[in-house]
């Protein structure tokens, strides 16, 4: 798959040779019930900290161009989406770290009045972006994404869903390719409604992890999750997933298991017309590049909101706290201790929809964390400028 933009591309030239229809909205391309989205991004990023370094920051000026193609069909209840997004960085002083990254996502939704859903997805990705808070170099890698999602509505109560999700990482860096590996995921949920728009959960996950290079400095594992929460509209202006419970990860050999609470929260309430405010919360163990700790416990909180000023202005605010705690020991300028992050951060922006079909945003990011272990200390500040066309 080294250019996965070619099948979107083949289609739009395909469907070319037909009859261009276009529909009410500007730019709604469309040929029958395909509808079609070019679109176009271009950025601009100031960087104060590019390699997030503790004293010794490197700032650097990164251009950016965002091509993409939106296809998607639609009818009754049943759909197909393929996409594609690319983002081209340059350097302006850092030429050796540009890059080019890209996303292909395709999904096939189907519902039946049967009470059957049926979900296949794949998301393919080639990309440098740090994958979690932990990550700071920009090592590029393939990742692929596959989930299958069977759900059965029994009547107006009951209902069921099963799931299968595959996830590959493959890292292009020889140094890294130690952390090459494959999760496989099995999840079942019950969901139990006791109110109108409000159902309780019941859900299990069982994930076996597998490194391309088990026995070196990475040991493979398993573990089962286990959950139970309440989803649905809470208000008539709250919508909400709330689930906590257990979750163990054991790994081989005699490297540290993780045995303990797990929770996720997700929360968007829509207080006015003009105002959205979400937010969320989670406690899980994330699978870790770091030295010989095959984890992380992760402890985040998130909010965020967005106002509108009228039809084309809105501003939005974001922030985050999240912790970070390793189990394993490790040297540190000669000094042995576990490793323990804060990192925290916020983003405050402006959005101006020039027309319907472009859009142009002005934001301002400020990251920093401390950690137990100084040499991972950092502080970062970004100020970005950006327009986006969708036709």
């Amino acid at each position: 798959m080294g250019r996965p933009y070619v099948v979107p591309l083949a289609l739009l030239l395909i469907f070319a040779a037909g009859s261009v229809a276009f529909g009410s909205e500007i730019g709604n391309i469309h040929f029958g019930q395909l509808f079609v989205h070019p679109r176009m991004g271009v950025e601009v990023t100031y960087d104060d900290n590019i390699f997030l370094l503790g004293q010794e920051k490197v700032d650097d000026v990164i251009f950016k161009v965002q091509p993409g193609v939106d296809l998607d069909f639609t009818r009754e209840d049943k759909s197909v989406r393929l996409n594609y997004l690319a983002e081209f960085g340059w350097y302006a002083d850092n030429s050796d770290y540009d890059y080019d990254n890209h996303r292909a996502e395709a999904a096939v939704d189907l519902q039946f009045v049967s009470g059957l859903m049926i979900f296949v997805g794949d998301v393919f990705r080639i990309t440098n972006d740090r994958l979690t808070y932990e990550f700071i170099p920009l090592i590029e890698r393939r990742q692929n994404t596959s989930d299958v999602k069977v759900g059965y509505e029994v009547n107006d109560r009951l209902s069921f869903r099963a799931s299968y999700d595959h996830a590959m990482i493959d890292y292009q860096n020889p140094e890294y390719e130690v952390y090459d590996r494959d999760d496989d995921i099995v999840d079942g949920t019950v969901f139990y409604r006791i109110f109108q728009r409000i159902s309780l959960l019941g859900e299990v996950e069982y994930r076996w992890i597998n490194y391309d290079r088990e026995g070196t400095i990475r040991s493979d594992g398993e573990g089962i999750s286990a959950y139970l929460g309440i989803t649905g509209q809470l208000t008539p202006k709250v919508i909400a997933l709330v689930k906590g419970g257990y979750q163990q990860r054991d790994y081989d050999g005699s490297r540290e298991d993780f045995d303990g609470f797990s929770f996720g929260i997700d929360l968007i309430h829509r207080c006015t017309e003009t105002l959205m405010v979400n937010v969320g919360a989670s406690r899980e163990a994330v699978e870790s590049t770091f030295s010989t700790n095959n984890y992380f416990t992760s402890t985040q909180v998130r909010a965020g909101l967005e106002k509108l000023i009228g039809p084309k202005i809105s501003v939005d605010l974001s922030g985050f706290y999240a912790n970070s705690d390793y189990p394993e020991a490790t040297f540190d300028s000669g000094v042995l201790s576990e490793r323990d992050d804060d990192i925290w951060g916020v983003t405050v922006g402006a959005k101006y929809r020039i027309q319907p079909w472009l859009t142009t945003r002005l934001w301002y990011t400020h990251e920093e964390r401390n950690s137990k272990q100084d040499t991972y200390d950092y502080e970062d500040n970004r100020v970005s400028l950006g327009v986006t066309a969708v036709f």
